[in-house]
């Protein structure tokens, strides 16, 4: 596969796509895409945003979050918004996702959509603010939409 924008977007595909089939077989999905995002997502933040620094307002601190993620050239951010108060937000992500063609095959084959974004946000507000959040998605669609209730993993 030659080195190009659209190379290097199917081989993330394939990844994503099979690390999620694989954590399926492991039995517990959500944690095992959780411990890897921590991971992953914490080297990222100490090396690449040094700078990022959330505020104590869970909404805030998601906007900040994708403008950085945005800025740093991971994804387009533009189509993402939040709203709501620190102890319950919605997110919405619109149809430049670079992962929605991953969400949208395990959609077609009836396998559940786990939103590697969702679980970013998710361990970046436990991660920089110290508070445990659970995520839902309320609808996949355009937009996707997302939930986050603050409290349950404690």
């Amino acid at each position: 596969m030659p080195t190009t924008k659209d190379g290097l977007q199917k081989m993330l595909e394939f990844f994503l796509y099979g690390m999620m089939r694989a954590s399926d077989a492991l039995g517990n999905t959500p944690l095992f895409l959780r411990s890897i995002e921590e991971e992953g997502l914490r080297k990222f933040m100490g090396v690449n945003m040094p700078r990022f620094h959330a505020t104590d307002d869970a909404v805030q601190a998601c906007r900040a979050y994708t403008a950085e993620v945005d800025a740093e050239g991971l994804f387009d951010g533009s189509d993402t918004s939040f709203r709501g108060t620190d102890d319950a937000l919605v997110g919405e992500i619109g149809s430049d996702c670079i992962y929605r063609r991953v969400c949208t095959l395990r959609h077609d084959e009836g396998l559940p959509v786990h939103c590697i974004r969702a679980f970013a946000l998710e361990e970046m507000l436990r991660i920089r603010l110290d508070e445990e959040y659970d995520w839902k998605l309320e609808r996949f669609g355009v937009p996707c939409r997302i939930s986050f209730r603050k409290g349950a993993w404690k």
